[in-house]
């Protein structure tokens, strides 16, 4: 199986240079990037021209972070295949932190039985569950978006 961060610097290509899609491209690579324990700790919250911004808890969070940041720029653009990002800034923000580990509102599809079994197939093929559960939420905004 392909793994789905592999992907993720055709998948920029093919969405069109938009400021959304690069956006998400980095929020997905930064997650990848820095593990489940900093996952859980900081959030992205934008990517402003080259520059990821990300919500830290406090002030010792962000001092260690900026710590990292070489390492971090290396990671993400190493997954992009791209020089995306290139500068990290840590802003205090434990609120969007707590916000953005909401789990996601459930998606409802129209005409499920359509796509059901497709896309299950696919998720199956997803060994880890994190980017299977990011695949199904994806192809579930996508069919929603068509439906609208």
């Amino acid at each position: 199986m392909t793994d789905l961060l592999q992907l993720l610097p055709l998948l920029l290509r093919r969405a069109g240079d938009t400021e959304e899609a690069r956006q998400q491209a980095a929020f997905a690579a930064w997650a990848a990037a820095v593990g489940k324990q900093l996952r859980v700790a900081t959030a992205p919250v934008k990517l402003e021209g080259k520059t990821l911004i990300v919500a830290v808890g406090d002030s010792n969070w962000k001092t260690q972070l900026n710590k990292l940041t070489g390492q971090f720029l290396f990671r993400l653009n190493s997954i992009l295949s791209a020089p995306l990002v290139t500068r990290i800034e840590f802003v205090i923000n434990p609120r969007l932190i707590e916000e953005s580990h909401h789990t996601s509102p459930e998606i409802h599809f129209r005409a499920p039985e359509k796509y059901a079994g497709a896309l299950r197939e696919k998720a199956q093929s997803i060994a880890n569950p994190d980017i299977r559960d990011l695949f199904i939420r994806a192809a579930g905004k996508c069919l929603q978006r068509r439906a609208l």
